[in-house]
């Protein structure tokens, strides 16, 4: 089959959630994805409480959280010493966590469920060259290391370097942030429990997470970029600022990042349409960005179904799809970059004035009650569909 109402071009964590949706419409659509098997390293772990409720609306929720570490608090230490915590222990229910749970692990998951789903294919091995949609067609046509798919509507989840954007031409803008991170997963003999510790010194940030399995993910934040080298130099950095000993014989992989923000306009085109990463990209300081590039899955799968089914007018309900989620994926990463922009000044004297603000407005002051929500994105605006106001879609209602 090489025709559908729907191509959704990238199988990762995104583009899978979003063929879940369409799969429970009964829309026929084919995923392309040019990898033949799910990336080896963990990649993201932090699923939030508003991403837990797709999980539960898809019926995986009670099959993954089990899986994962609840992470209820979140630990803070500056360059003086502890200065406070993050709870998600009074936010709204029934997750009062965040989920850290290896993105292969959720990408399975709704993987094997979209085998169940008879108007989904996946098809892996499957690299796009080149997107065209004529004009006045009915279809828009992707062309392939197989030949040529047509469908009615194509949507790009292909990350960063999507090649949907470019067909459309979005304006883009981007912004380095100029910090750096190394991160390595490790077997854990701390004593940190589940729960999450920050390190916010004069040398640089460290962060460490429980993962499942007995292991525990550490980030340092190097001077430089670091591109190359074995095993050791985060241990080495770690028990700089922090005093823990990670053996090295215990570290399991290493990989490096620095962080940068991309958006563009416009999300969508004609018959082409942008989501997730594709559309916008984030620091991943603070794990926000596969949560948002969900919940426009959410939005894109209800917009367009009803499009498909003749119930909603396409340019009114692709031009909300691009209002909300633009605003949404904006206050985001502007969150994730200002965390990181706090979080990174290094020097004795940024370090003194961080440890003050942060003690005494954060964690004693009157936002202390608020930090849970907000990093458990539930303050995000549009976070999910019941956020959205009923107009849009009564608006844009064919009568």
């Amino acid at each position: 089959m090489k025709t559908a109402q729907v191509i959704i071009i990238g199988a990762g964590p995104v583009g899978l959630m979003l063929a879940n949706f369409f799969g429970d419409s009964g829309i026929r659509v084919l995923v392309l994805d040019r990898r033949i098997a799910h990336p080896p390293t963990s990649q993201a772990i932090g699923v939030t409480p508003p991403s837990l409720h797709l999980f539960a609306r898809l019926g995986l929720a009670d099959s993954l959280i089990p899986q994962g570490v609840k992470i209820q608090d979140c630990h803070v230490h500056g360059q003086t010493g502890y200065l406070g915590y993050a709870s998600f222990r009074k936010i709204d229910p029934p997750y009062r966590y965040i989920l850290s749970l290896p993105q292969r692990i959720h990408m399975q998951a709704l993987e094997d469920r979209l085998a169940k789903c008879p108007s989904v294919t996946l098809l892996r091995g499957i690299e796009v060259h080149s997107v065209t949609q004529a004009s006045g067609s009915s279809q828009a046509t992707c062309l392939t290391n197989d030949g040529e798919f047509k469908a009615d509507y194509l949507i790009g989840c292909d990350g960063h370097r999507s090649l949907l954007r470019q067909a459309i031409g979005a304006s883009v803008q981007r912004v380095d942030y100029g910090c750096h991170f190394m991160m390595g997963d490790f077997t854990d003999h701390s004593s940190l429990q589940e729960e999450a510790h920050l390190w916010f010194t004069a040398a640089g940030a460290v962060e460490s997470f429980p993962l499942p399995q007995g292991l525990r993910r550490w980030i340092v934040q190097t001077p430089q970029p670091e591109t190359s080298g074995s095993f050791g130099l985060i241990s080495q950095h770690v028990r700089q600022r922090t005093g823990h000993l990670l053996p090295v014989e215990h570290q399991l992989n290493q990989t490096y990042f620095s962080p940068w923000r991309l958006d563009c306009t416009p999300y969508h085109q004609g018959r082409l349409i942008l989501c997730g990463d594709a559309a916008h990209v984030m620091s991943p300081i603070g794990g926000q960005g596969m949560n948002t590039g969900w919940a426009d899955a959410e939005f894109l799968a209800h917009a367009l179904t009803g499009i498909l089914q003749g119930r909603f007018q396409a340019a009114p309900v692709l031009a909300a799809y691009e209002k909300h989620r633009r605003r949404a994926a904006g206050v985001a990463a502007t969150r994730a970059a200002r965390g990181m922009w706090l979080g990174t000044r290094t020097g004795p004297i940024s370090s003194l004035l961080r440890d003050a603000s942060m003690s005494h407005l954060l964690f004693k002051g009157p936002l202390a009650s608020h930090l849970g929500p907000f990093f458990a994105m539930q303050t995000i605006p549009f976070r999910s569909l019941d956020q959205v106001p009923a107009s849009v879609w009564k608006n844009a209602a064919i009568p």
